[in-house]
């Protein structure tokens, strides 16, 4: 497969990607083409990077490539498969960077070869998971192409489609929910603390995670083992964990109730905008 790629949509996750793909080496520049509604982030582009083909529309991008990247925000999909679905055919692979339109609908506008994945912010540092789906139509040298780009900086977890809303919770949503829950426990601590500033605590609380994180995967050791091998009954962790037992099963409960179902709504209001365009 040829390795040029063209991305729509210079965002937080389009430009993400692009300086991913750059910055180690996977594709040349001059075989990157992007499209962008703001002029103003493709002019910045363009000095960063002099040797990308900026594309002066979404429609000149499809004309120019064959595997096409889509970045943009889910309601905004439908208006952009509409403008490019001329110049999409049996060679067109769409890579499509939400997984809130389906793929029932994103087929509408192309009937070729569809991976739909969810990039996450922690790909920033060559970590976390990008969850995808590629529909059936999907060569083994395209899953290549694409697996090959993702994989050098974020692990490629192959879904069904059916499992990604309950599963980018614990993907592409963590950091956001993992910055909120560590945000009250260290506003919990700060209020008890009598010397500790609040950045010292933070600070504390981010470096035991990042270990307690890299132990449990280098030991290969499961949440419930490392509670018994840190919690001894009547000890000071013993008695926080119960705490944390009684407690976190409804907030976690209400937070997936929430998220999976704000999921569900943005996914059918992007079904009938695709309904209003074809």
């Amino acid at each position: 497969m040829k390795k040029e790629l063209g991305i729509i949509g210079i965002g937080n996750i389009g430009s993400m990607l692009l300086n991913k793909f750059i910055e180690l080496n996977l594709l040349e520049q001059k075989n990157i083409y992007v499209a962008n509604r703001s002029k103003e982030k493709l002019e910045n582009l363009e000095k960063k990077y002099p040797s990308i083909n900026i594309c002066e529309s979404n429609e000149e991008l499809a004309k120019c490539c064959k595997n096409i990247m889509i970045c943009v925000e889910p309601l905004n999909l439908p208006n952009v498969l509409n403008e490019i679905k001329t110049y999409l055919n049996d060679e067109t692979y769409l890579m499509i960077s939400t997984s809130m339109v389906v793929h029932k609908d994103i087929s509408k506008f192309h009937k070729g070869s569809i991976s739909i994945f969810m990039p996450t912010i922690i790909s920033m540092v060559n970590g976390g998971i990008t969850i995808t789906y590629h529909n059936d139509i999907v060569k083994e040298d395209e899953k290549m192409f694409f697996e090959g780009l993702i994989n050098s900086f974020s692990e490629v977890k192959v879904l069904g489609e059916e499992d990604i809303n309950l599963s980018q919770n614990l993907t592409a949503s963590f950091p956001g929910f993992f910055a909120e829950i560590m945000l009250e426990f260290v506003k919990s601590a700060s209020k008890r603390s009598k010397n500790v500033s609040y950045d010292n605590l933070e600070h504390m609380l981010l470096v035991s995670l990042l270990g307690a994180s890299r132990f449990l995967l280098e030991k290969n050791l499961g949440f419930e083992e490392t509670i018994n091998r840190v919690s001894t009954k009547g000890g000071i962790t013993y008695e926080g964990v119960k705490v944390f037992k009684e407690k976190l099963p409804e907030v976690f409960d209400a937070a997936l109730e929430a998220s999976t179902g704000r999921y569900d709504a943005i996914t059918k209001k992007a079904s009938e905008e695709v309904d209003k365009l074809i």
